[in-house]
């Protein structure tokens, strides 16, 4: 194990203070001015902690980022990329309102040591934050509950089945990647070979079945990123290959063609209890 007194370890601890302690007042000078009338004051602020928040980032190892530095990155970026966005605004206070303690506080402890475990978790939520998954699946709900509420489906039991896909998908939707990756999995299997055709005959439904689908063919496209990522990285550590990470994309059927791809029944239900 390397001596925690080596010059070039108290360098690198040194280095990624500065830059910790950089990051911090910046924050506080961002959260200084976030209540005042100046836009530009908090425009020129963000721009200030964001760049802090890069630095740090850029000075630590994927394993070593804490997990509040990845969440206020984004909501930096995404401030300063529409500042006079009200959501983006909203986004950015409540990101500080819930990491700041934790970043403030944070004690950094770094293992030195040749042998680490391999943090599958801290892999996954670093893809996951880059991503737009947690958006998309967002977006999802609030397109199969218009579905619902517009109480043109006739069977009871799709009906209800969309009913528990909406409520798992918010219940998995901060989750492990076991949970989030079945919930897809389970979710656009069921809208894919059985719900789609009902969907497609039903023409008032058109504008939120459009969504739908655009939806999921995004969903299918950062689930594959975030696969590739983490297949990539876990490749280039481990140096080996994983193909249990290896993403099968979804394949949505045209809407000029039957919906169904094959004449599998899914057991909405039983699928849900099953993984609990």
């Amino acid at each position: 194990m390397p001596d925690p007194t080596n010059p070039s370890i108290e360098a690198f601890l040194r280095f990624v203070n500065e830059r910790f302690d950089d990051f911090k007042q910046r924050l506080n000078e961002l959260l200084a001015v976030l209540g005042l009338q100046s836009q530009q004051d908090k425009i020129v602020r963000a721009k200030a902690a964001l760049d802090a928040s890069m630095s740090l980032k850029q000075a630590l190892a994927l394993q070593d980022c804490p997990n509040w530095l990845e969440p206020l990155t984004r909501a930096l970026v995404d401030f300063c990329n529409a500042p006079s966005n009200t959501r983006r605004t909203h986004s950015l206070l409540t990101a500080i309102g819930r990491y700041y303690g934790a970043a403030i506080e944070h004690k950094w402890s770094f293992d030195f040591s040749g042998d680490k475990p391999f943090d599958f978790d801290a892999l996954y939520r670093h893809y996951k934050s880059e991503s737009r998954i947690p958006e998309l699946t967002d977006k999802l709900v609030e397109l199969l509950e218009q579905i619902v509420q517009a109480k043109k489906i006739d069977s009871l039991k799709i009906v209800h089945s969309l009913e528990t896909i909406i409520a798992t998908l918010k219940r998995n939707r901060k989750g492990s990647y076991f949970s989030v990756v079945c919930t897809w999995d389970f979710a656009a299997s069921y809208l894919k070979n059985i719900a789609w055709e009902v969907f497609e005959g039903i023409p008032v439904l058109g504008a939120p079945v459009k969504a739908l689908r655009s939806t999921m063919e995004e969903m299918d496209k950062e689930m594959d990123i975030l696969h590739s990522g983490m297949q990539a990285e876990l490749h280039e550590q481990l140096e080996a290959e994983f193909p249990a990470l290896v993403y099968r994309p979804l394949a949505l059927p045209g809407p000029e063609r039957p919906a169904l791809a094959d004449q599998t029944v899914v057991d909405v239900k039983a699928s849900v209890d099953g993984g609990e």
